[in-house]
């Protein structure tokens, strides 16, 4: 939404009404009704004074009043509606966001509710009886274009009268209504709420859920009120009527099972973002590498060939494993078959169809009866069906599809639908299946499409900007008021924690795993992940202590030694370090990484030759590494065998990959063994190299002056040795 100037007041008289100081909120939103007048806005407050001093009288004359209470609150949240009144009122007169230039055309249509109500259900009466005739398309956008004008109405109707509002969830629940109205309403009262929160608005949302008409209506309405209930959560949680409303539903298994399927379906949207980067940065780069081989591969197929023996074919596998593409497809699949939307990514380009546009159009049920598919539905062939199967996309991409078999020509349309017909049946197999493992599967599938949907509008609608976007943050279920006590079981909270976990999520996993801890006892497993997390947050002291308490169960483990090793040499504690790498090697004492990292925290503790070594072991075990040497090299010199460390060095330097710090090093190894020219030649080779030069060459000697000193060296004479290449350059 766009910012006004009352916005800073807004957010104090906000304050103020949360701590609950209605005096002081009183006074400051008058003082906002002198510059911006709004005689409803006024006689409201006036009638609200009136009775906050009553109440207070009552409370100083000692009067019992049991019902105080519930009329605080009750008092505090019309504050909150004018509050947001004079807010909004602020906004829309100039302000050029699409909430603020939907509600100023409402303004002048000077309509209501019921009248928007009797246009669309005409508008709909005449499509239905037209359907068959030649002009069925025309009034069927007739029909489509009241509906988007409802949804606008309905969307922008804060602060209409409650009456309005009891007739608007009449429409959804005793009225013979499509589900696209049922569905428009669902989400205009959302979009609404996620705008301006209105009570009555998500009143009409519950009452929507609990009359169970249709699991797909129930679905979206629970999805409705999840979202606004994580937007809105000091309104709601400090209001009564909704505590005693959604309390309820902690005696319900079926809103425990829904709830928890809400849930996770909107948790999941987390993933899309890193699955869709993996699909454009690493799987489709890949593919577009692999091209002239796929190509070439085609021209020795016939067109008669059985596309099945190419999948077969160990050649095709080899080329997919190109790179690890194959193993970052398998993933991909595992993700989908986890409910990740790995859809996003293709679709995201295909929403620039004018029908995107419009805001209503984003969050309509797919239908080949919609005026703007009509047009294009005679070339839907094979994909007709496709479209009309649930479960494999959601409807903005489904219109999406529709659009782009539109736009496609007719070759490669007729292509595509000859490839798609062989895998029609293994699709319809594979959504059984999916439905056969959900208890409630219309209401499950309903749910996932329906927050892809929304996820789609909030990330790519031309002006989300415009919009507050509930996807912004991962939802914390434990702070949603009321629906948190209904989802108080430690299932949801594995479940939730084992996604964040597994995905890299560590932030929003450690909180879950904790919570899991406190339930259970002993869990080595448990604590292990619970100090990675701590460990990938870079916590590492508390990674240590939750790796400690794993060892304890686990003595033998060679993951925690190495994890306990690393996290000792991070936060400087080398010896502690180098006794878990060596605790580590007592299980793999060949282990050629171990063995160099244990070296290296040896030499960090000043154990230069247990160091070294470990270092030789290396070198036995993979010989000839350049690393390795240098590590030797090292160490041989901090432990004073200055004639084993120049004989390392002159391997190095020697060979075509040595780099200056090599050549630097051995400069050090010659002066200290007396072969000044040498060292000169080995020096001067660093000053000269264009990526090192006469700096860095003083900078190294500065720095390793104190181990040069210790065996045998002088300052004095390396500074005259450095002006000696300083007149030579």
């Amino acid at each position: 939404m766009a910012s006004s100037q009352y916005g800073s007041t807004h957010d104090r008289v906000k304050d103020l009404l949360l701590k609950r100081n209605l005096h002081e909120a009183f006074s400051l939103l008058r003082s906002q009704l002198t510059s911006n007048p709004d005689h409803t806005v006024s006689d409201r407050l006036d009638k609200l004074e009136e009775t906050y001093k009553y109440m207070i009288h009552y409370l100083v004359e000692g009067y019992a009043d049991t019902g105080r209470e519930d009329m605080l609150a009750s008092l505090i949240e019309e504050l909150h509606t004018a509050n947001d009144a004079l807010l909004r009122n602020s906004i829309l007169s100039d302000s050029p966001d699409l909430y603020s230039a939907a509600k100023r055309f409402e303004k002048v249509r000077n309509a209501s509710f019921n009248s928007r109500f009797d246009e669309y259900r005409e508008a709909s009466s005449n499509a239905m009886l037209a359907a068959t005739s030649d002009s069925a398309e025309y009034y069927q956008k007739i029909s489509d274009d009241t509906l988007a004008a409802l949804f606008s109405y309905v969307w922008t109707m804060f602060g209409a009268p409650e009456k309005e509002y009891r007739s608007l969830t009449d429409s959804v629940i005793q009225q013979d209504t499509t589900f696209e109205f049922k569905a428009q309403i669902i989400s205009a009262l959302m979009m609404g709420c996620l705008t301006y929160y209105d009570k009555n608005a998500f009143s009409s949302l519950i009452d929507i859920y609990e009359a169970d008409i249709d699991q797909r209506v129930s679905a979206r309405a629970l999805v409705a009120i999840m979202l606004t209930v994580a937007a809105n959560p000091d309104r709601i949680k400090n209001d009564p009527k909704l505590k005693a409303r959604l309390s309820l539903w902690q005696d319900s298994i079926i809103s425990y099972r829904r709830l928890r399927e809400v849930l996770m379906n909107i948790i999941r949207t987390r993933d899309t973002e890193r699955i869709s980067s993996k699909m454009q940065n690493e799987v489709l780069p890949e593919l577009m590498k692999l091209r002239p081989e796929i190509i070439n591969k085609f021209k020795n197929i016939s067109e008669e060939a059985d596309l099945e023996m190419l999948e077969a074919n160990p050649e095709w596998e080899e080329l997919l494993n190109k790179n690890g593409l194959g193993d970052k497809l398998k993933e991909l699949t595992e993700m989908q078959l986890e409910g990740g939307d790995v859809m996003m990514v293709a679709f995201s380009n295909l929403k620039s169809f004018p029908f995107f546009n419009n805001v209503p159009n984003w969050f309509l049920p797919f239908s080949t009866n919609h005026s703007e598919v009509m047009s294009v539905s005679k070339e839907f062939g094979t994909f007709g069906e496709l479209l009309d199967m649930e479960g494999v996309m959601c409807d903005s991409d489904k219109f999406s599809f529709a659009f782009s078999i539109g736009k496609m020509p007719e070759a490669q349309r007729n292509m595509m639908t000859e490839r798609m017909s062989a895998q029609m049946q293994q699709l319809k197999e594979a959504m059984a299946d999916r439905k056969l493992k959900s208890s409630i599967p219309e209401f499950d599938a309903e749910v996932t499409r329906y927050v892809r949907d929304l996820y789609r509008f909030f990330k790519l609608f031309r002006r989300k900007e415009d919009f507050y976007d509930p996807f912004l943050r991962p939802v914390d279920f434990r702070a949603l008021p009321f629906l948190s006590d209904v989802l108080a079981d430690m299932e949801i909270v594995n479940l939730v924690g084992e996604f964040y976990f597994k995905r890299g999520y560590y932030s929003e996993a450690l909180p879950m795993l904790m919570l899991v801890d406190k339930s259970q006892q002993d869990d080595s497993l448990l604590w292990e992940k619970i100090g990675y997390c701590h460990h990938a947050l870079n916590e590492i002291e508390e990674a240590i202590k939750w790796y400690k308490k794993a060892e304890l169960i686990n003595p033998d483990s060679m993951w925690l030694k190495k994890k306990l090793a690393v996290c000792y040499r991070m936060c400087g504690k080398f010896e502690d370090a180098a006794e878990y790498y060596t605790k580590a090697l007592d299980s793999s004492p060949d282990n050629y990484n171990l063995l160099m990292s244990a070296g290296n925290c040896l030499v960090e503790s000043g154990d230069f030759s247990a160091a070294t070594s470990h270092y030789y072991h290396a070198d036995y075990i993979r010989p000839g590494r350049l690393s390795t040497w240098r590590a030797i090299a090292w160490a041989e010199l901090l432990n004073g065998n200055k004639e084993k460390s120049l004989s390392y060095y002159e391997k190095l330097i020697s060979s075509a990959e040595h780099t200056p710090d090599d050549s630097l090093n051995a400069g050090h190894l010659y002066y200290l063994t007396g072969n000044l020219k040498k060292a000169i030649e080995c020096y001067k080779s660093c000053a000269s190299d264009k990526d090192f030069g006469i700096g860095k060459l003083e900078e190294g000697i500065r720095h390793d002056m104190e181990v040069i000193e210790k065996a045998g060296g002088n300052r004095q004479d390396l500074n005259l040795l450095l002006d000696k290449i300083k007149y030579d350059l």
